[in-house]
């Protein structure tokens, strides 16, 4: 039974605790994204940094602001605060403007598995809603990305030759989209869906048509990935040292006083982005 480990502090001993299951998990303190820190025995130096939730989009408007997310480093009753029932970990957290979101992550072998839903508390519809989701590499020293600079300024694109999705069936790197050499703040959007514009994200002309990103480590031995049941925006930063990679679950039109939910997959293999796909194939491609 994978377990979940409490951490006190940013320097906890328990965010680096070796343990015999497969996938350790720890509440990360002083977190604005209702943050946890993930570990894996298959690779147990590297330490993820998931960010369940930066902020809730509808169409291109930010619901309230970005990193409101503030939950307390010790599991509590579940509304804003980290609750546990047998091997599910959840919290909820109502936006001010009418969304409420409600994070459900349970371990599995390989990583974890999510569950988002979003309930319209408001009179009115909300369009086009999707939520953000951020893993930084920035702790993960296996997959962090060797700083270069480019024109005068310090960069962490080698993270776009290791950064994948999928269209029509073929693989395509981040670093091979007509932007990648020019932009740090590279989006990509689901095949014949209309763009998204919103904040610092400049989309390619490039599309994917598998809701799958996938991350190898410098030395091909690993991949951590995140699927969802449905996406349509993916993007990855690598303009700062959080070097962090995204791909935001789509929940659509959701009606006054009903909920959506979208259930997802947070990997950590062993091998390629061959192996990653094959996950997501058997999980989400029954």
């Amino acid at each position: 039974m994978p377990s979940l480990l409490i951490a006190q502090g940013e320097n906890s001993e328990s965010v680096s605790s070796v343990t015999t299951d497969p996938i350790s998990i720890s509440i990360r303190p002083d977190s604005k994204s209702g943050s946890l820190n993930i570990r894996s025995q298959i690779c147990p130096n590297e330490n993820f940094d998931f960010r369940t939730c930066e902020g809730v989009l509808s169409g291109s408007n930010v619901m309230d602001d970005l990193f409101l997310v503030q939950l307390p480093p010790v599991p509590g009753d579940g509304n804003k605060s980290w609750k546990k029932q047998d091997d599910t970990w959840s919290y909820t957290w109502p936006y001010e403007e009418g969304i409420t979101v409600n994070v459900k992550v349970e371990p599995a072998s390989d990583g974890l598995k999510l569950t988002y839903t979003l309930e319209n508390t408001t009179t009115r519809a909300m369009d086009d809603v999707q939520l953000h989701p951020c893993i930084p590499t920035t702790e993960a020293p296996g997959f962090f990305p060797e700083p270069t600079f480019r024109n005068g300024d310090k960069s962490w694109s080698d993270l776009y030759e290791r950064l994948s999705l999928w269209s029509d069936g073929k693989r395509f790197s981040f670093s091979e989209a007509k932007l990648a050499e020019s932009e740090p703040h590279l989006a990509f959007m689901y095949q014949g869906v209309a763009p998204i514009n919103w904040a610092w994200w400049i989309n390619g002309s490039e599309t994917f048509n598998l809701p799958l990103i996938t991350l190898t480590s410098r030395d091909g031995h690993h991949t951590v990935a995140l699927a969802f049941e449905q996406a349509i925006w993916a993007s990855a930063n690598v303009g700062d040292e959080r070097a962090c990679f995204h791909l935001f679950p789509w929940f659509g039109r959701i009606e006054p006083g009903e909920s959506v939910s979208v259930n997802g997959r947070f990997y950590i293999l062993e091998g390629g982005p061959k192996e990653a796909i094959d996950r997501f194939q058997k999980d989400f491609q029954k």
